[in-house]
């Protein structure tokens, strides 16, 4: 019952904030935004004050009753100037790169100059965590972040303040961004938290940046299946060609014979000594492979054998293509390839046999984590 009642709490809480302050890429603190109360230490200064206006009152010390009202007074402008400098606060979020979920990715912050005060800078050390590492996409759903298992961690930025002196200068915050399982996901809220001048009172905010990350599987050396992909120019990998927009590499130069085509001609070397050389092409279509995984063989060590397949046969620059349970990528090669399979990896579903590797549903962690108990049962 506790459980589900803070369940229920934090719901309703994010649904709030949802209202109040809104998803964006970037944030501009206003009153709206801002939350601020006294510290553990703003607590016991006040408690300090009010002991020593009864003291003063009680033995009519009116040197004691005066250094309760400058105690007040010092709250009262901390107040106001701690408030104003947390004001001053404008932060941006650039996409994060996607990583492995065996590792750890980051969250860059950009702090800007803020829309109201341009030339005026928030100064202080920023705390963040996150409240929530992943957005519940459906809140009416049962599941919800108790079931991940991710230390709130809090990070502590320093600011530079006063010390930037050009305002097109940016300080980026590297927010450390852990998620144990591969997937798509909608990055949740960070709280950020500030005490300065005195530690007398702590702004804080939960700001969501309306960010996705896409986190790749653990790539896991395992049972990879090779298969080779006919093609019908075997024979002649290196060709001269006529058509210099079709799907062929740049091979080698070569002395230009009388009765080839002018556009293969290198001009440039025609240009530059006066020497006629022609362009020689290599077919990419020649030695293409397909990558597969035994039905028999789990889904999860399925997906971190074919990723660390992808991330050999990318460095080794051979053309590769993947199929699995419904996944079909056509062999090609480079970042592009690798990048396109991996994320088709990550989020394939282990309970459907129609997987695409253009699908960008957003999924959560606590969905994941339902699907893999009902898998075992």
């Amino acid at each position: 019952m506790p459980a589900s009642l803070s369940n229920y709490l934090q719901r309703r809480l994010l649904k709030w904030l949802d209202r109040r302050v809104p998803a964006s890429h970037e944030h501009h603190l206003n009153l709206n935004s801002i939350f601020i109360l006294p510290s553990g230490f703003g607590w016991s200064f006040i408690i300090l004050s009010l002991c020593l206006f009864l003291l003063g009152t009680n033995y009519q010390n009116n040197l004691m009753l005066l250094l309760s009202y400058l105690c007040l007074s010092i709250m009262l402008l901390t107040l106001f100037y701690t408030h104003q400098n947390f004001a001053r606060l404008a932060l941006k979020a650039t996409p994060p790169s996607p990583f492995h979920c065996n590792l750890q990715g980051e969250l860059q912050l950009q702090v800007i100059p803020h829309a109201t005060a341009p030339t005026k800078t928030c100064n202080g050390v920023l705390a963040i965590k996150w409240l929530n590492t992943v957005r519940p996409m459906d809140t009416t759903a049962h599941a919800s972040n108790e079931n991940i298992s991710v230390a709130q961690q809090t990070y502590s930025f320093s600011l530079n303040g006063n010390e930037v002196t050009d305002t097109r200068q940016t300080q980026t915050l590297s927010v450390p961004l852990p998620i144990p399982e591969r997937g798509r996901f909608a990055l949740g809220r960070l709280t950020i938290a500030c005490d300065f001048p005195l530690g007398l009172y702590k702004c804080w905010t939960h700001l969501d940046f309306d960010q996705q990350v896409t986190v790749y599987a653990k790539p896991q050396e395992g049972p990879v299946t090779v298969n080779k992909v006919a093609s019908s120019n075997d024979s002649d990998s290196v060709s001269q060609v006529n058509d210099l927009t079709s799907n062929e590499d740049f091979y080698a130069l070569s002395d230009y014979e009388v009765g080839q085509p002018l556009n293969r001609v290198s001009w440039k070397h025609v240009a530059k000594n006066g020497n006629w050389v022609s362009k020689s092409f290599t077919s990419l279509e020649s030695d293409s492979f397909v990558l597969s995984v035994p039905s028999n063989i789990d889904v999860e060590t399925a997906v971190s054998a074919l990723t660390y397949a992808t991330l050999s046969w990318t460095g080794a620059d051979r053309l590769f293509g993947i199929q699995y349970k419904g996944l079909n990528i056509a062999p090609a090669h480079g970042v592009k390839q690798m990048h396109e399979c991996l994320s088709a990896l990550a989020c394939l579903n282990s309970h459907s046999s129609q997987a695409s590797s253009t699908s960008n549903k957003t999924v959560s962690i606590s969905s994941i984590k339902t699907e893999k108990a009902r898998s075992t049962k």
